[in-house]
């Protein structure tokens, strides 16, 4: 039986829908066979999140995060990557609870207050801890990049219809 009709496969690859290419599947099992040869090395989880992270497979790379964190829970910048894997996912809490544990490492660290400003805007819409973080980031680097561009989105955000339940 083929795959036509059956919505579960991706009639272009037949593969599971959601799967990633085999090509990115062949690279995955690459570095979790790293992983196993060295169980106690976070470098390898870290670089397969890290590849899963910039080719979109937040899912997966949530996973080799958490497990790179165990290794080493003071990677401030996996822990980041990993609070926006979360908010790509659409899980906007866990994303800021785990930039919170970010900026307990570094109460400084650009990234993560960026990407604070980002969530509280537009996963949990809280504008006025949006505009607390804006204004931190803006006081320490007036030249973040994509600073002014959330700026505007804060601002149009606080003029609109029911900015008046911003918490």
């Amino acid at each position: 039986m083929g795959t036509s009709g059956n919505p579960s496969v991706d009639p272009a690859t037949g593969l599971p829908a959601g799967h990633p290419p085999l090509e990115v599947s062949r690279i995955i099992q690459s570095y979790e066979q790293r992983a196993r040869q060295d169980p106690q090395d976070a470098g390898v989880p870290l670089q397969l999140a890290n590849y899963l992270y910039d080719n979109k497979y937040y899912n997966l790379a949530i996973e080799w995060y958490e497990h790179s964190l165990k290794l080493n829970a003071n990677d401030i910048n996996a822990r980041t990557d990993l609070g926006t894997c979360y908010f790509y996912t659409g899980q906007a809490r866990q994303a800021i609870a785990e930039y919170d544990k970010s900026l307990a490492l570094d109460r400084n660290h650009q990234p993560t207050i960026f990407n604070l400003i980002v969530v509280n805007l537009e996963g949990t819409h809280d504008l006025r801890t949006a505009g607390k973080y804006w204004n931190e980031l803006n006081r320490q680097n007036p030249n973040y990049p994509g600073l002014k561009e959330i700026k505007a989105k804060l601002d149009a955000a606080m003029a609109g219809p029911g900015s008046a339940m911003a918490r």
